[in-house]
């Protein structure tokens, strides 16, 4: 497997973020251009509620659920071989398959008919690589004029650059 797994989501620790208890678990309310780590950011289009969960960070209202992932890359792997493991190991029935790049990054996009939400409308799933790291957005929709919303949140995703050169 290319990569290697990074959990510094920051849900919690931005300005301006309600925190909240339901039911013992804590979540967060986030709207607009929010951080998911360090150096990828994503733009809500509205409101949304933000929690941990299973080392994942999930964010949802009402009608669609992101799952958001992040992985970094190995000095000796490019984004590229980064990009050819995901092609290979997507499922055999995904379909509406996109590639293209934009701002020194490259996005990867497919849908996919699942159990999760009944097979009645196809999961987004969505990639974006940097040269350090790359992130997954698995965004379930329960009606299908959600969709273009969901595309819109891929192609929200930003890098910011933390490297430092020597």
């Amino acid at each position: 497997m290319v990569g290697f797994a990074i959990s510094y989501f920051v849900p919690y620790i931005y300005a301006g973020v309600l925190t909240h208890m339901h039911d013992d678990i804590e979540y967060s309310t986030v709207s607009g251009n929010t951080p998911l780590t360090d150096e990828w950011t994503v733009t809500l289009p509205s409101t949304f509620q933000s929690k941990m969960e299973d080392e994942d960070l999930v964010i949802w209202k009402s009608g669609l659920t992101i799952w958001c992932s992040v992985w970094g890359i190995e000095p000796e792997e490019s984004r590229e071989e980064a990009l050819e493991w995901v092609a290979e190991e997507q499922a055999e029935k995904a379909f509406d398959v996109q590639q293209t790049e934009r701002d020194g990054l490259i996005f990867y996009r497919y849908r996919l008919f699942e159990e999760t939400n009944d097979y009645r409308v196809a999961s987004v799933y969505c990639f974006a690589f940097s040269h350090t790291s790359y992130i997954q957005l698995g965004i379930y929709v329960d009606d299908e004029a959600d969709y273009a919303q969901a595309i819109k949140i891929c192609e929200s995703l930003s890098f910011i650059n933390q490297t430092v050169f020597h």
